[in-house]
C-alpha cells in the first residue's frame, strides 16, 4: 500500500477513536426517569391512559424516551402528566442515571480490543485488501458499540452531533463491510458485488443521518418517529446482511481443502454466532416482529466481546491473513475479564427477573438477593473460563524464530549430553505442551542398533527404534495432524500402541548415530499445525548438530586426557626405577662397606664387630622388606597374589614384627611401647602376610616420626573383631588425602620433603592385606600431632 493512502487509513482511524471516546463521556452523562417512574408509566399506557412529559404525548415509552431524554442531563426535572377519564395526575420527577451498571465501561473495552485488533492487522498487512476490509470492519464496529446510539446527550451543543453522525455512518455499513469480509473465502472478486453490497448500507446512512439531524437540531419527536420507522427497516436490513455472512461462512468451509482455512472460517463463525446470536436473535428479530425484546439492548451486546475474540483468535491461532502474531497472555486476560463481568451483570439481571416474577419483595432486596447468587455461580465458571482459555489458546502462542534462537544459544553452550536434552525438552514443553515426550539415540555397530540415551520418552518404545534409521520421513497418525504432506501414516498402529502421535527421526551426520524424537498427545487436544512440525523439525535438527558437537569435544577430551595418563604414567615410571633404585643402592651400599671392614680385619674389638653383622642383617632384612614388596605389588596388581591362613599367636606375631624393625628404631632412638591383653589371642591370619603389613606400618611410624620419638602399639580385643592399633608422634596426614595415601605409587608432599625413602607402595599392600582377611584398615591423623593406624580383623 502507498505511504499516502497508508497515513491516511491510519489517520481517519485515529479520528475515529477520539470521537468514539467523545461519544462514551456522553453516553455516560445520559439521563432517565427513576426506573420505579418508567415501570409506572409502561402500566399506564398498556391500560390505555394518555401519558405526556414535558408536553409532549407519549405513544412508544422507550423511543419517545430517548428523544426527549435528549434533550436534558441528569439532575434535570420533567413533568409528567397522566390523563383518563377520571381527570389527571401531575408529577415532576428528577432524572438520574441511565446506567445503574457499568455497561458503557464494558462497551468502551471491547471497542478499545476490536480497535487494537484493526490496528495490529492493517499495520501487518496493509498491502492485502482482506486486511483493509477487515480494518474498517473493526473500527465500524467498535466505533457503534461504544457510540451505542445518536439520541443521547445532544444538549442542542453543536460539538455532541459529532458522535451521532459517526454512529450513523458507520453502524449501517457495519453489517455491509462485515458481509464483503466473508466474500474473500468464497473467493468472489468480481468488483460489482461491491456496489451490490454497499447500496443498501447508503441509502440507511443518508436517510438515519437526515433524520437524525433533523430530529436533534429542531427538536422534533414527529421527525424521530419517523426515524424510528426507518431503523426498523434497518433492522431487518442487518439481520438479512448477517445471515448472509453466515451463508456465506458456511458454504466457505465445506469448499475450503486446506484444515487451517477450514479452522479460520470456524472461528469467525464462532465468533459471529456467539457474539451477534443475541443480539440478532434475541433483540433485533423479536423487536421486527413483535416490537418486543426477549433481552435488553445492553445484555445482548455484552457478548459482542465474542466477535473480535474470534478474529484474534483465528489471526494469532491459525495464521488469519497470513499474519505471523504472539499475543500476550494478559491480553487475553484483559478480554476474559470484560466477558466474565459482562456474564457476571448478565446473570444477576436474569436470576432478578426470575425471582420478581414468583416473589413479593423490594427490588433492592431482590437485587442484592440475585447478585449473591450470581457471585455463588460465578467463581467456579470463571476458573473453568479461566482454564478453557489457557488449553485452547496458548497451546501454540510461540514465536518460531525467538524459539530456535533461544534454543540455539543456549544449546551451543552445553558440554552435557545429558543437560543438552533437557534443555531441548524444556523449550518443546514451553512451546507445545505435550502429555510426553522423549529423544532416543542409538549407536550403529555392524548394522545393530544400542541404545546410548533414552530421555523422558515413554516406556517400551524400542519398538520404534527401526523408525530412526528412515531419516527422511516423519511418522504420524492422522488424527494427530492436520497435514498429510510428507508424512508417512503407514505406522500408524504401532504409534497408537505406544500413544505416541508423532515420531521425528534425527539427522546425525556420523553414519555410526541415529535417533528419533517422540511426541505425544498435545495437552490442549488440538493437532500438530504446519507451523508445530517446522518448529519441531528446526529444533530437532539443531539438538543432532548439538549432539554430535559435544561427542567430538568429549573425543578431543579423551584423547588429551589418555595422552597426559600415558605422560603421567612415563613420569611415574621413571620416579619408580629411580626411587627403587635409590631404595636398592642404599641398603646394598651399606652391607658392601659393612662387609669389606669384616673382611679386612680392621675393626678388632669384639662388641664392635658384633655391632657391625647386626648392622648387615638390619640392612639386608630392610632390603628383603622392599623386594618383598615390589614383588607383592605386582602379584597384587595381577591378581595372583595368595595367603596361607594358620591359627596364629597375635601377640607372639607383633613382637617379631617389632624385632625386625628394632636396629633401624634404636638407631633413631625411637621407643616402642606395647599393650596387650593379659591372656594369649589367637586369629586365623596368614602370618608372613600381616607381619608384613606390621612392619610396613611401623617402617612408616619410624620413618615419619619428629622429635617425640615413641610408638604405641596395642593389641584390642573386641566382641566381634580384634584390632591392632599403632600409634605416633609424627608428621601427620592432611584429612583431603587420607584416602588417596592407600592408592599405588602416593606420596603427599610433606611426607615426601620429610623422608626422601620410599615409593608409596606399603599402605597399598596393608589394605589389600586386609581385604583378603575380611578386615580393613583405619587412619585418623592431624597434621603436626601424629597418626594413628588400626587394623581390624573379624572374630567368627
Amino acid at each position: 500500500m502507498k505511504r499516502i493512502p497508508f497515513y491516511l487509513f491510519l489517520f481517519a482511524g485515529f479520528i475515529i477513536i477520539l470521537i468514539s471516546i467523545y461519544g462514551y463521556s456522553l453516553l455516560r452523562q445520559r439521563p432517565w426517569p427513576p426506573p420505579d417512574t418508567v415501570e409506572s408509566l409502561n402500566i399506564k399506557i398498556d391500560e390505555g391512559q394518555l401519558v405526556r412529559i414535558d408536553g409532549a404525548e407519549i405513544q412508544n415509552l422507550r423511543m419517545d424516551l430517548e428523544f426527549l431524554m435528549s434533550q436534558k442531563t441528569i439532575g434535570d426535572r420533567s413533568t409528567i402528566s397522566i390523563e383518563d377519564a377520571g381527570g389527571s395526575e401531575r408529577q415532576d420527577v428528577r432524572l438520574v442515571p441511565f446506567y445503574d451498571k457499568p455497561f458503557p465501561l464494558i462497551y468502551l473495552l471491547i471497542g478499545l480490543f476490536s480497535f487494537m485488533t484493526g490496528v495490529v492487522v492493517f499495520l501487518l498487512r496493509s498491502d492485502d485488501r482482506r486486511a483493509r476490509t477487515f480494518y474498517w470492519a473493526s473500527f465500524a464496529f467498535a466505533s457503534s458499540i461504544i457510540i451505542s446510539g445518536g439520541f443521547y446527550c445532544l444538549q442542542k451543543a453543536w460539538l455532541s452531533f459529532l458522535p451521532g453522525v459517526l454512529y450513523y455512518l458507520l453502524y449501517p455499513l457495519a453489517p455491509a463491510i462485515l458481509l464483503h469480509f466473508s466474500l474473500y473465502f468464497s473467493k468472489h472478486e468480481a468488483k460489482s458485488w461491491r456496489f451490490v453490497i454497499y447500496l443498501p448500507a447508503l441509502f440507511f446512512v443518508c436517510v438515519l443521518e437526515w433524520l437524525f439531524l433533523q430530529a436533534g437540531l429542531n427538536s422534533s419527536i414527529a421527525t424521530h418517529r419517523i426515524y424510528q420507522s426507518v431503523f426498523n427497516y434497518h433492522r431487518f436490513y442487518m439481520v438479512v446482511y448477517v445471515f448472509l455472512s453466515v451463508a456465506f461462512l458456511i458454504a466457505s468451509y465445506r469448499k475450503a481443502d486446506l484444515e487451517e482455512e477450514k479452522a479460520q472460517i470456524k472461528w469467525i463463525f464462532y465468533g459471529l454466532f456467539v457474539g451477534l446470536g443475541p443480539f440478532i436473535l434475541l433483540y433485533q428479530l423479536p423487536w421486527i416482529i413483535s416490537g418486543r425484546y426477549l433481552v435488553s439492548e445492553e445484555l445482548s451486546c455484552l457478548f459482542f466481546i465474542f466477535v473480535p475474540l474470534a478474529f484474534a483468535f483465528s489471526i494469532v491461532r491459525f495464521k488469519l491473513m497470513d499474519i505471523e502474531l504472539v499475543i500476550n497472555r494478559s491480553l487475553v486476560y484483559f478480554t476474559l475479564t470484560v466477558f466474565t463481568v459482562g456474564l457476571y451483570l448478565f446473570s444477576v439481571n436474569l436470576i432478578q427477573n426470575i425471582v420478581s416474577r414468583f416473589f413479593a419483595a423490594s427490588m433492592t432486596a431482590i437485587s442484592v438477593a440475585s447478585a449473591l447468587l450470581a457471585a455463588v455461580a460465578f467463581h467456579p465458571a470463571r476458573k473453568t473460563i479461566q482454564k478453557i482459555v489457557d488449553r485452547a489458546f496458548f497451546r501454540m502462542s510461540y514465536d518460531y524464530r525467538k524459539t530456535i534462537l533461544s534454543f540455539n544459544e543456549k544449546a551451543y553452550k552445553m558440554v552435557n549430553r545429558g543437560q543438552l536434552i533437557d534443555l531441548f525438552l524444556q523449550n518443546v514443553e514451553n512451546a507445545l505442551p505435550l502429555e510426553s515426550a522423549g529423544v532416543f539415540i542409538y549407536a550403529l555397530d555392524s548394522g545393530k542398533q544400542k541404545l546410548l540415551i533414552a530421555k523422558d520418552g515413554k516406556k517400551g518404545l524400542d519398538s520404534l527404534a527401526p523408525l530412526s534409521l528412515e531419516m527422511d520421513k516423519i511418522f504420524a497418525r492422522k488424527e494427530a495432524v492436520r497435514m498429510e504432506e510428507n508424512i508417512d501414516f503407514s505406522k500408524e498402529k504401532r504409534l497408537a500402541d505406544k500413544e505416541v502421535d508423532l515420531v521425528i527421526p534425527l539427522s546425525f551426520k556420523s553414519s555410526d548415530l541415529t535417533g528419533f524424537l517422540s511426541l505425544g498427545r498435545k495437552k490442549s487436544g488440538e493437532r500438530f499445525s504446519r507451523d508445530d512440525l517446522e518448529l519441531l523439525l528446526a529444533m530437532s535438527r539443531d539438538l543432532a548438530l548439538n549432539l554430535e558437537r559435544i561427542r567430538l569435544l568429549e573425543e578431543v577430551i579423551y584423547e588429551r586426557v589418555e595422552k597426559e595418563k600415558l605422560n603421567e604414567l612415563i613420569q611415574l615410571k621413571i620416579e619408580f626405577i629411580s626411587s627403587v633404585s635409590h631404595e636398592i643402592r642404599t641398603p646394598m651400599s651399606s652391607i658392601r662397606g659393612l662387609a669389606e671392614i669384616l673382611q679386612e680385619g680392621r675393626v678388632k674389638d669384639k662388641a664392635k664387630q658384633k655391632e657391625l653383622i647386626s648392622l648387615v642383617a638390619s640392612e639386608s632384612s630392610r632390603l628383603s622388606r622392599f623386594l618383598h614388596n615390589i614383588l607383592d605389588f605386582g602379584k597384587i596388581e595381577k591378581d595372583v597374589k595368595t595367603y596361607n591362613f594358620q591359627r596364629v599367636d597375635m601377640q607372639s606375631m607383633i613382637e617379631e614384627a617389632i624385632k625386625l624393625c628394632q636396629y633401624r628404631s634404636e638407631a633413631d632412638e625411637i621407643v616402642f611401647n606395647t599393650k596387650y591383653p593379659g591372656k594369649p589371642l589367637f586369629l586365623e591370619v596368614d602370618p608372613d602376610a600381616v607381619k608384613q603389613a606390621l612392619t610396613n606400618l611401623l617402617d612408616n611410624a619410624i620413618k615419619y616420626s619428629t622429635d617425640e620419638k615413641k610408638i604405641v602399639i596395642e593389641l584390642l580385643p573386641k566382641s566381634k573383631q580384634v584390632e591392632i592399633r599403632i600409634t605416633d608422634k609424627g608428621i601427620g596426614i592432611p584429612l583431603e588425602v587420607q584416602e588417596k595415601i592407600f592408592e599405588g605409587f602416593y606420596r603427599h608432599s610433606e611426607a615426601g620433603q620429610h623422608s626422601p625413602k620410599g615409593v608409596g607402595l606399603g599402605l597399598k599392600i596393608v589394605k589389600h592385606i586386609m581385604k583378603a582377611h575380611g578386615g580393613e584398615i583405619r587412619v585418623d591423623s592431624q597434621p603436626g600431632k601424629g597418626s594413628t593406624f588400626s587394623l581390624i580383623f573379624p572374630v567368627p
